[in-house]
C-alpha cells in the first residue's frame, strides 16, 4: 500500500525585540535540531542588528528569515501595519529587511506583521520592497480580549494560499504576493493558546481546522521560553503572558511537535512549498518573475 504524502505544516517563530530573548531563540533553533524541522523565522530588524551572529546562525542551520517590523515588542506604542502611512510601514520594513539581510547574507522576501496588525497599505509597501510572501492575514481569528486580533475586518479571508487582492485583504487577487495565514479556530494554532488551553484542545482545533485547510500555520515567540525577569518588556505587557514564560515550555512543545508528526504534517518552508506548488494546475509564476503565486480565479 502506498503511503500518504506528508501534510504541509509551517513551523513558523516570531521574533519580537525583546531583549534577553536571545536565549529562548537560541533554544528554539536547537529543538528544530533535535526534532529536524525547518522553520520560517520572522525577524525584527532591532533584533537582527543587535543579535547579527544568530540570525546568521538560522540561515546555517537552514531555515528560512523573514521580517516582523522593526522594533515590535518593546514599544509601548506599537507599531500598528493597519493605521500608519504607506512611508511609515515603508521605512520600518526596508529598515528591518536591510538589517536582516546584513545578518544573513540573503534579502527576506516574506513578512508577517506585528500583532497581525495589517492593511491593504502593508501590501503596496511589500510589494514595493519586492517581497513575495505574507502570513499576517488573520483569518478565522477574534481573540476575545484575550490576545492583540480585536477586529474583524479579515476573518472571512482565505484559509487556504492565495494571491491577495489590493482593494481588500479578505479577496484573492491579483497582487505578486502569497498570502498563507497563520492558522485559527477563533483562537490561534500557536505557542500561546497551546500553554493556556492544553495539547487536547490544539490536537482539538487541528482537526477541525484540517477539515477544510490543506496545511497548518504554527507560531511561537522566543520570549515565551525565557523567564520574564530575565527579558525587557514595556510596561503594559500583560503579566498573565509574563507569567507563562518558562524553559518548561519546551517540554510542552514537545508534545505538540510529537503529535503533527504522528499525523503525518512535515515541515515545510515558504519558499519550498509554494515553488513546488508550481505543479498544480492552479500555480503560475507571478509577473515579476521572482515570486510564486496562485491564478485569481
Amino acid at each position: 500500500m502506498r503511503s500518504s504524502p506528508p501534510i504541509p505544516w509551517h513551523f513558523t517563530i516570531d521574533v519580537d525585540w525583546v531583549p534577553g530573548s536571545d536565549v529562548g531563540l537560541e533554544g528554539l533553533l536547537d529543538f528544530c535540531d533535535r526534532w529536524k524541522l525547518k522553520a520560517t523565522i520572522f525577524v525584527t530588524g532591532r533584533f537582527a542588528e543587535t543579535y547579527a551572529d544568530l540570525i546568521a546562525d538560522c540561515r546555517r542551520r537552514g531555515h528560512e528569515l523573514g521580517t516582523h517590523g522593526w522594533e515590535h515588542g518593546s514599544l509601548e506604542n506599537d507599531e500598528d501595519f493597519r493605521s500608519a502611512s504607506y512611508d511609515q510601514q515603508r521605512a520600518w520594513i526596508r529598515l528591518a529587511t536591510e538589517a536582516v539581510e546584513k545578518a544573513s547574507g540573503v534579502r527576506p522576501v516574506v513578512f508577517r506583521a506585528p500583532s497581525l496588525w495589517i492593511s491593504e497599505t502593508t501590501l503596496r509597501a511589500l510589494e514595493d520592497e519586492r517581497y513575495c510572501y505574507d502570513s499576517s492575514v488573520p483569518a478565522r481569528r477574534f481573540d476575545c480580549g484575550f490576545g492583540r486580533v480585536h477586529y474583524l475586518k479579515y476573518f472571512r479571508a482565505p484559509i487556504e494560499p492565495y494571491r491577495l487582492s489590493s482593494s481588500h485583504l479578505r479577496l484573492p487577487g491579483h497582487s505578486s504576493l502569497i498570502e498563507m495565514a497563520p492558522s485559527a479556530f477563533l483562537f490561534p494554532i500557536n505557542m500561546a493558546t497551546l500553554r493556556v488551553l492544553g495539547l487536547s484542545v490544539m490536537k482539538w482545533m487541528v482537526r477541525r481546522i484540517s477539515r477544510r485547510a490543506s496545511r497548518i500555520v504554527f507560531y511561537c515567540h522566543p520570549h515565551e521560553f525565557v523567564h520574564a525577569h530575565r527579558q525587557s518588556f514595556p510596561r503594559n505587557m500583560s503579566q498573565w503572558n509574563m507569567q507563562g514564560m518558562t524553559p518548561d515550555n519546551f517540554s510542552t512543545l514537545d508534545g505538540f511537535v510529537e503529535h503533527m508528526l504522528l499525523q503525518g504534517y512535515s515541515s515545510t518552508l515558504f519558499a519550498d512549498s509554494f515553488s513546488s506548488a508550481l505543479t498544480a494546475s492552479n500555480v503560475r509564476p507571478s509577473s515579476k518573475g521572482e515570486c510564486f503565486a496562485l491564478n485569481a480565479e
